[in-house]
């Protein structure tokens, strides 16, 4: 992973999985976490989720 300002992103060779992004879900509780394909973004915190 690396980090983007307050952003992190995942890339890889190949499609992460619906377990991959659990999985990141996991380790950044309140966060926004998307799938797309080879990308998973643990997308900047807002105000409102601080």
């Amino acid at each position: 992973m690396t980090q983007h300002g307050d952003a992190w992103v995942a890339t890889a060779a190949v499609d992460f999985t619906s377990a991959d992004v659990h999985l990141v879900r996991r380790h950044f509780p309140g966060r926004h976490v998307t799938l797309d394909g080879d990308t998973i973004t643990v997308w900047p915190r807002t105000g409102h989720n601080r």
